[in-house]
């Protein structure tokens, strides 16, 4: 990916997007040692709408003088977005941007969204890799810099988060983690960092979504939805752990906000061949108001409207999908 061209701003906003994962917030503090290390008279100044617990938790341990903007401020030659490459994603901060697409890079690993190549003519958008952090430590050797002691805890623990500690990796990430170890990593140090008991809330709500499943048959596949007011993605992953293929959950944080979250086992997604991202969600974000997006197994849509509505469709095209996989293939 030749990022040279556009990488040579003095001020530089670098984004990630909302509730911002440890990923996200790994990368982008990576992506600005780096670019301090090219450009060392540059400002950047990095903002996402939220950041996760589980990411405030890591800056404690391994980067504590690290600021993340809640709000953005002053102006900037160059838009860097990490982790997401959708503009619904980055929340709040959206409405507070000046768009350039000549301006602006995309470093992500999901699925491209309909609205990317309008947002920036710059993207580095690779789905089949694990995750940002570890696209990160490729960017460092192609502009041959070394990773700091720091940056290498940091993009471990991102790498760790997003492939569920190598339950998703390919021989890219060994070869990455590899890198990171040489560079100074703690290993242990890493996974502690990510270990946290869910707070009473959190924990009430994948109760809840538990106590209010609606569960699908189709086939020999089990499908659960549920409504509650947030932590989608945790109960998502509780109700896969309960026994579902897949589960899809509908948040709304406040009156004019709903989220779609969504994951499914391994072996659901090859066996059938579908990608929750761009097969369900996707499509979903229309019929929200909003945009959807994400992987494979893990996915995402944020919107205004038709919450109830959308956990319907989801199960739907689903089921058409499966339908017309099983059409499609010849009987013995």
């Amino acid at each position: 990916m030749n990022t040279h061209s556009i990488m040579q701003a003095e001020r530089v906003l670098v984004l990630g997007h909302h509730n911002a994962d440890p990923d996200a917030v790994c990368s982008m503090i990576a992506f600005k040692e780096m670019y301090h290390h090219l450009y060392p008279e540059s400002s950047i100044l990095l903002a996402c709408d939220d950041i996760s617990k589980l990411s405030r938790k890591i800056l404690e341990t391994f980067a504590q003088n690290e600021r993340i903007e809640s709000g953005i401020s002053g102006e900037y030659d160059l838009l860097v977005l990490l982790d997401t490459n959708s503009i619904s994603q980055l929340g709040s901060l959206s409405a507070f941007l000046t768009l350039d697409p000549q301006k602006t890079l995309i470093i992500d690993h999901h699925e491209e969204s309909e609205d990317a190549s309008e947002l920036a003519h710059t993207r580095w958008i690779k789905p089949d890799i694990s995750s940002t952090c570890e696209m990160m430590v490729q960017l460092y050797s192609d502009y041959s810099i070394d990773i700091s002691e720091k940056v290498a805890n940091l993009l471990l623990t991102g790498i760790l988060f997003d492939t569920r500690r190598f339950f998703y990796a390919e021989k890219t990430t060994f070869e990455a983690i590899s890198t990171l170890i040489n560079a100074g990593a703690n290993y242990r140090r890493c996974v502690q960092s990510l270990i946290v008991r869910p707070d009473r809330s959190e924990r009430i709500a994948r109760l809840k979504a538990a106590s209010r499943l609606t569960i699908y048959t189709i086939g020999d596949w089990v499908i659960a939805t549920a409504k509650i007011g947030a932590f989608e993605a945790s109960s998502c992953r509780g109700l896969i752990d309960l026994g579902a293929d897949v589960a899809i959950v509908g948040g709304k944080p406040s009156k004019k906000r709903v989220r779609i979250s969504s994951r499914s086992t391994t072996k659901f997604s090859r066996a059938t061949g579908i990608n929750l991202g761009s097969d369900v969600m996707a499509p979903l974000g229309e019929l929200i108001g909003g945009q959807g997006g994400g992987h494979q197994n893990a996915a995402g849509a944020n919107g205004v409207k038709n919450r109830g509505e959308a956990l319907k469709e989801a199960v739907e095209l689903i089921r058409r999908k499966l339908q017309a996989e099983a059409m499609e293939t010849p009987s013995a």
